[in-house]
């Protein structure tokens, strides 16, 4: 990497007129730059794009640079603050189309939401058929048929205390289950 004294020099090249040194900067920090901003965006296509903003920048505004600082700093200085702008422009554009969004949405679920209910469902129907017989009494018996801990055990003729235990054994086991196949692992039960 070039010291901030061969910085100095070809700034001044560019500034008497070489473009060639722009170049040769333009080469030493293009890389820098970039991974610079792609550490805060994470989108190569935008950090390419506000890279080459960046340069222009620097091209536009090399007269005010202040040659008792590093060029290094200043063009990264440069980078960070057209980064902000990015992300400050996206989060207004963003957050517009989220009040647009709200203000026309009705009340009937999206087909999307419709969808990732279905797939929730089943997720949950495969997980209550691997369960023991009883945890599936206990479930059912909780949840379609809305009855209390103290007659589920009457009915199962086990004790409430055993019945709470396994109704919230199963519940926790189902966080995990849920878990596990969102990442798209089997779980073994």
């Amino acid at each position: 990497m070039l010291t901030n004294k061969e910085d100095l020099k070809l700034v001044e090249e560019v500034l008497q007129g070489n473009i060639e040194s722009f170049e040769e900067l333009v080469n030493k920090y293009e890389i820098l730059i970039m991974k610079f901003i792609y550490n805060m965006i994470k989108d190569k296509q935008i950090s390419e794009d506000i890279s080459q903003e960046v340069f222009i920048t620097v091209y536009n505004k090399l007269d005010t640079f202040d040659s008792k600082y590093k060029f290094s700093n200043w063009i990264l200085r440069i980078a960070k603050n057209k980064t902000i702008d990015y992300i400050r422009k996206y989060k207004k554009i963003k957050e517009s189309n989220i009040e647009d969004v709200v203000v026309i949405t009705s009340k009937e679920p999206l087909p999307e939401q419709k969808l990732e209910f279905k797939e929730t469902k089943k997720v949950i129907e495969k997980y209550i058929n691997g369960l023991k017989d009883i945890d599936k009494q206990i479930i059912m018996l909780r949840y379609m048929q809305k009855v209390t801990f103290k007659d589920i055990a009457k009915i199962l003729e086990i004790s409430e205390s055993s019945v709470k235990r396994r109704y919230y054994k199963v519940k926790e086991g189902l966080k995990k289950y849920m878990g596990i196949e969102e990442k798209g692992c089997g779980y073994g039960l």
